[in-house]
């Protein structure tokens, strides 16, 4: 909360009031001054306004989720006898929440730079909700993608590579820190992710009941594909056009392979926004050997097929973030117990990853984030 400077006003002889003269305080603060001072009268106020917003941390229900990033600011107030006070805290967001001032990370230099989300784009909301309620693995459905009551199901729209990555790279770009081959690289991998879902989808089978939907997802996600790679290329084009770095922006925070579904937000998304989210699959691997069976000293096959063997693995956009180059993450986030959180609100060792993904994510910063909730909440309670 902005404080303007605190004046006493002085009474003039003449009993008129002085243009532009400071309003008095009112009783009931200058009453709480005196009894607990100055600085507890501020944390009260600020303590007020953050209830406030952590009740505003979805997205609107029509879309505008315009989210403000996080700056600090100095703030200057005064005490009752006019002496200056400077404390320097973090302007605070609709995104904000209380356990991320106790948040450990070892990369704690990452800039948060200033400005303003932009809201999702209309394509890439209902190919998320779409995409969500199609699979029965999440439990959820989502029918009206123009409001889709996110905060009844305590849901929100999980980027794997975070916003603020995205715009911290891209902001290397524009300030000639990069070329426009070292940007084409780390988006093309974006483009990579966002073909291999598409043709994912083009390759499901259908019922006729959800053909029209599946062919709307599809729209969607394509809609998404084209206009990110348009505006990937006019800002390695025009790096310094503030507008195309703006519509950029846009569409890769909005991209539909980095924001494909719907997770859990408060206890999972909300802390963990600020770092790659990683979405973990459970597949099941067909055995080629059938179980086998002794019989009088002869090995003999059963007809019985051995059963399925679970693997955990990254998506496949989850598995082009962690291909990102050192730097390009801020990092990976994890559980107390050592455990990296994914986009399902589950934590996953990562001794259960292929070697590969386990090796790459090793290389990036470590971040313990306190206020992951086990015991989140998510979905309609029956």
């Amino acid at each position: 909360m902005k404080q303007s400077e605190m004046k006493h006003p002085r009474i003039d002889q003449s009993s008129t009031t002085k243009k532009n003269a400071p309003a008095p305080l009112s009783p009931s603060i200058l009453t709480l001054q005196r009894q607990i001072g100055n600085q507890a009268v501020l944390q009260l106020m600020g303590g007020a306004k953050k209830r406030v917003l952590e009740e505003d941390e979805y997205e609107d229900e029509e879309g505008t989720d315009e989210v403000e990033v996080k700056e600090h600011i100095t703030k200057k107030v005064r005490n009752l006898d006019g002496a200056p006070v400077t404390k320097e805290q973090p302007k605070p967001t609709t995104m904000d929440v209380e356990d991320e001032s106790e948040e450990e990370s070892e990369d704690e230099a990452t800039p948060v730079l200033k400005g303003k989300r932009p809201g999702f784009t209309t394509a890439s909301k209902r190919a998320a909700f779409a995409s969500t309620s199609r699979d029965p693995k999440y439990g959820v459905t989502i029918g009206n993608y123009r409001k889709p009551k996110l905060k009844e199901i305590n849901g929100a729209m999980p980027h794997r590579m975070s916003y603020n990555d995205i715009r911290n790279n891209a902001q290397k770009l524009v300030e000639g820190k990069e070329t426009a081959a070292d940007f084409n690289r780390w988006t093309d991998r974006f483009i990579t992710a966002g073909k291999e879902k598409i043709e994912k989808r083009k390759q499901e089978q259908a019922g006729n009941d959800s053909a029209g939907k599946l062919k709307q997802l599809i729209a969607d996600m394509e809609e998404s594909q084209r206009d990110f790679i348009s505006a990937r290329d006019k800002l390695a084009a025009n790096p310094t056009d503030n507008s195309v770095f703006k519509a950029f922006i846009k569409q890769a925070n909005s991209f539909h392979a980095n924001v494909p579904d719907v997770g859990p937000h408060l206890g999972v998304n909300n802390p963990v926004q600020e770092n790659a989210h990683m979405h973990v699959e459970t597949v099941e691997e067909p055995q080629n050997k059938s179980m086998e069976t002794e019989e009088e000293g002869e090995e003999k096959a059963d007809k019985t097929p051995a059963p399925p063997k679970l693997t955990r693995r990254l998506s496949i956009m989850s598995s082009q973030v962690r291909r990102m180059s050192i730097g390009r993450i801020s990092a990976y986030p994890y559980d107390a117990k050592g455990n990296l959180i994914t986009t399902d609100g589950s934590t996953v060792s990562l001794d259960e990853l292929p070697e590969e993904d386990r090796d790459a994510i090793k290389q990036h910063p470590k971040k313990t984030v306190k206020g992951y909730d086990p015991d989140f909440t998510f979905g309609k309670e029956e």
